[in-house]
């Protein structure tokens, strides 16, 4: 009988132990500011990612706003603040490869001058679910 009673308390001591781990849903947030010039690659873990992104291109006054902008825990974004082919300074952010956002510049008759304006930069602020 005590044998019984023993086994019967040491399940109920075990059960109650395993059923103390918690599986909650919890939410994070981080930010993303990019400021360099050049290709800058990141993927954020996490679900139901809901992100602010904020771009702004070389002497531009007024950055861009997009809200409530849906990125995904299985995607690579590429971040770029470069000179292109033409002369023109842009900044992209780009999902898989493919323009989500562009802001560019004008033309610029000289190239020096480019390293001594401000570039723009990329700022995403983001909440999502792990």
């Amino acid at each position: 009988m005590k044998k019984i009673f023993l086994s019967c308390a040491l399940c109920l001591c075990i059960l109650s132990f395993s059923s103390c781990t918690s599986n909650d849903v919890k939410e994070i947030s981080g930010t993303i500011i990019i400021k360099d010039i050049g290709s800058h690659v990141f993927n954020i873990n996490a679900d139901n990612i809901d992100a602010t992104i904020i771009m702004a291109g070389p002497e531009f006054d007024s950055p861009m706003i997009y809200e409530h902008v849906p990125l995904f825990r299985t995607s690579d974004y590429n971040a770029k603040i470069e000179v292109d082919n033409s002369g023109k300074l842009k900044t992209e952010l780009l999902n898989n490869l493919v323009v989500m956002y562009e802001v560019e510049a004008g033309e610029l008759p000289d190239q020096q001058l480019n390293s001594l304006m401000q570039q723009g930069f990329i700022k995403i602020e983001w909440t999502g679910l792990n």
